[in-house]
């Protein structure tokens, strides 16, 4: 067997599975039976790619968020919403209600304000304190 005949055995083995799943010893799994193991390592190459697909799911979502609330922002104060969104997920910026009404209402001051009182603030730090100040600049 050559290496390229072992490479298709391993993977008709061990599938391919485009979720992390949990295999058969608790370990989470995903690709063709990768594990995830605590202090492993990925190349530069698929942390780029994985970025790129979460960048993606950012702004997708900013789409989804900002049809659904009416909101029209400038391109720093959008960045910030997807800066967010990449950070947090939809989920937990929809949650940021005040927020979203402070922008609808183009207060971006109050905007600031409501990003910076949250958990959200106390967990990321300078980036909540970073992102606010442009938003209350727009620039």
């Amino acid at each position: 067997m050559n290496d390229k005949d072992i490479m298709d055995e391993i993977k008709k083995h061990e599938g391919y599975s485009d979720t992390v799943y949990i295999d058969s010893v608790g370990v989470p799994t995903v690709g063709y039976g990768h594990a995830l193991l605590h202090g492993s390592k990925i190349p530069a190459v698929v942390a780029d790619l994985l970025f790129e697909q979460d960048f993606n799911i950012a702004i997708k979502d900013y789409t989804i968020l900002s049809n659904r609330w009416g909101i029209e922002l400038n391109p720093v104060r959008r960045g910030i919403i997807v800066n967010m969104l990449f950070n947090m997920g939809m989920t937990r910026v929809s949650k940021f209600q005040n927020m979203l009404t402070a922008l609808l209402s183009k207060n971006y001051d109050k905007a600031a304000d409501e990003m910076l009182n949250s958990r959200w603030a106390t967990q990321v730090g300078k980036r909540a304190d970073e992102l606010a100040n442009k938003m209350r600049e727009g620039v």
